[in-house]
C-alpha cells in the first residue's frame, strides 16, 4: 500500500469514535430474555403427557372429514386400540331416533303409493304422520279403505322394529254436522274411526294394546278453518303419532 494511501486511512480512524470492546449490552438482555422463554417452553413440555393413540385418532377424523384416508402402512389406523366415542344427550338422542323414525314412515309411505297423502312431522317429542281423511275412510264411514290397508301393515313393522315408541291413533272431522243413523255426532265418528285403526294394529298384527291409544277429536282442532270446501276436506284426516313412553 503505498505511503500516501496508509496515511489517509489513519486520518480517517482517527476521527471515528472509538468502539468498546466485547457485544453491545442490549444484545446480551436479548439472548437472557430467549434463553428463558426457551426453558419456559420446555418446562411447559416436560409437565405435559401427549396420549398419542387419541392424537392420531384425532388426525384421521380431520382427514376423513376432508375426504381423505391414511392407507401407509403403521397407520393409526392399524395401531389405535381407544374408540373415538361422541357423547349425545338424552333429547339428542331421542330427536335422532325420532329422525330414523320419521325416515322409515316417509319411505312406508311412498311404497304404499300414499307419499302425496301423507305429511310427517319430526320434533323432539316425536314424529306425527298425517293422512287425508278421503284416502283413509269413505266419507262418514270408519271402514278402512282398501289404500291405506298397505301402510297400516308398515305401521305395524314399524312399530315391532322400535319396541320402544307408542302409538296414539287422532281422528278428525270437519264442523259439519254428520248425517248417519249409525253415529250420532262427528266425535263419535272421529273416535270409531281411531279405535278401527287400532283394531287393525291389534287383531291382524298383534301389535301389543298397551302400547296403543285412540283418540276422536271431532271438529274440535281443526288445522284452517272451516270456511271453504278445500279447508273442510284439509280438517278430515287421520293422524299417526309416535311418540316415546314419557312423552305425550
Amino acid at each position: 500500500m503505498a505511503e500516501d494511501d496508509k496515511k489517509q486511512k489513519c486520518e480517517e480512524c482517527e476521527e471515528c469514535p472509538q468502539c468498546e470492546e466485547g457485544l453491545p449490552g442490549w444484545m446480551a438482555t436479548f439472548s437472557d430474555l430467549c434463553t428463558l422463554l426457551m426453558t419456559f417452553f420446555v418446562l411447559l413440555l416436560s409437565f405435559s403427557t401427549m396420549d398419542v393413540i387419541k392424537f392420531k385418532q384425532m388426525a384421521g377424523s380431520v382427514d376423513k372429514a376432508f375426504g381423505y384416508t391414511r392407507k401407509e402402512k403403521g397407520s393409526f389406523e392399524a395401531k389405535a386400540t381407544t374408540p373415538v366415542t361422541i357423547q349425545l344427550s338424552e333429547s339428542e338422542n331421542k330427536m335422532l331416533d325420532n329422525i330414523e323414525v320419521g325416515d322409515q314412515i316417509k319411505k312406508s309411505a311412498k311404497e304404499a303409493g300414499l307419499d302425496k297423502d301423507v305429511e310427517i312431522e319430526v320434533n323432539s317429542d316425536g314424529v306425527m304422520m298425517r293422512l287425508k281423511g278421503k284416502v283413509a275412510f269413505p266419507p262418514g264411514k270408519a271402514v278402512l279403505s282398501k289404500k291405506i290397508i298397505p301402510l297400516i301393515a308398515k305401521v305395524a313393522k314399524i312399530l315391532r322394529e322400535h319396541p320402544a315408541y307408542m302409538l296414539k291413533v287422532l281422528g278428525h272431522t270437519d264442523n259439519i254436522p254428520i248425517k248417519s243413523s249409525k253415529y250420532d255426532s262427528n266425535w263419535e265418528l272421529s273416535s270409531a274411526r281411531a279405535v278401527r285403526v287400532i283394531r287393525e294394529l291389534v287383531e291382524k298384527y298383534h301389535i301389543n294394546p298397551d302400547r296403543l291409544t285412540a283418540i276422536g277429536y271431532g271438529d274440535t282442532r281443526p288445522l284452517v278453518p272451516n270456511n271453504t270446501p278445500e279447508n273442510r276436506a284439509k280438517n278430515r284426516r287421520v293422524e299417526f303419532v309416535f311418540y316415546k313412553k314419557g312423552k305425550s
